[in-house]
């Protein structure tokens, strides 16, 4: 039986996820060169698990491309994305193990592309960004504070730490805290236009901070230390 692969173009890229194996995704300039990718994305992600000492089974071959859905801006400017199918079914408890683990694992590779970076690592601004360092960690903890907000699952935005690593740390703890009420959020909740379930927070979690520590690492490269 055919694996599937569902596609959103979001802010210009083409991002390909693979709903069976949550965090594992490929992103490209167009639809074409998504889906070629997706294979090796799918080496890559094995790889990257066994690396964690996770144990994740392989997917058999052929894929399936069951989804396209391009992101659209909403009458108030806010940018909707994707809901897949595969976003839907609710959580079961014996999930709740291996998400966590996944999610420990992309935390390690976020604190560890940014080891040893001090003060002025953090701040130093690169030509043609968005932010800092500094700010994209703050990025990650905000985001993932607003995932677990549009399913009623967030603290008060007032307790969000200023600092980037105490929010990131924050924010986690609450979201592992939290996981046990993920599987008795069973439906959906469209806010603004987009459409969230359980399962969906757990997958733009896990994408956002896998991309994002690519990202940092990039800029790292540019760093004249390293």
């Amino acid at each position: 039986m055919p694996y599937l692969v569902c596609l959103e173009e979001n802010e210009g890229r083409w991002i390909a996820h693979v709903p069976d194996l949550p965090g594992c995704f490929v992103e490209r300039a167009n639809r074409e060169e998504v889906v070629q990718a997706v294979p090796k994305a799918v080496e890559n992600y094995i790889t990257w698990c066994e690396g964690h000492g996770l144990r994740i089974s392989g997917l058999s071959e052929p894929m399936n491309v069951a989804e396209v859905i391009r992101a659209w801006e909403s009458e108030d400017g806010y940018e909707v994305n994707a809901f897949f199918a595969s976003d839907r079914p609710p959580l079961i408890e014996d999930e709740l193990p291996q998400f966590e683990r996944l999610l420990n694992a992309t935390r390690v590779d976020l604190l560890g592309v940014v080891e040893g970076f001090d003060a002025d690592d953090l701040s130093r601004e690169f030509p043609g960004e968005r932010w800092n360092i500094g700010g994209i960690l703050m990025h990650v903890a905000h985001a993932e504070w607003w995932y677990l907000d549009r399913i009623g699952l967030a603290f008060s935005s007032a307790e969000m730490p200023d600092e980037p690593f105490a929010g990131l740390t924050k924010v986690r703890e609450h979201l592992l805290a939290k996981l046990p009420e993920f599987v008795r959020r069973g439906g959906v909740v469209t806010l603004a236009g987009e459409t969230w379930s359980a399962r969906k927070v757990l997958r733009r979690a896990l994408w956002h901070e896998r991309d994002h520590t690519d990202h940092i690492k990039k800029l790292r490269d540019k760093l004249p230390q390293w």
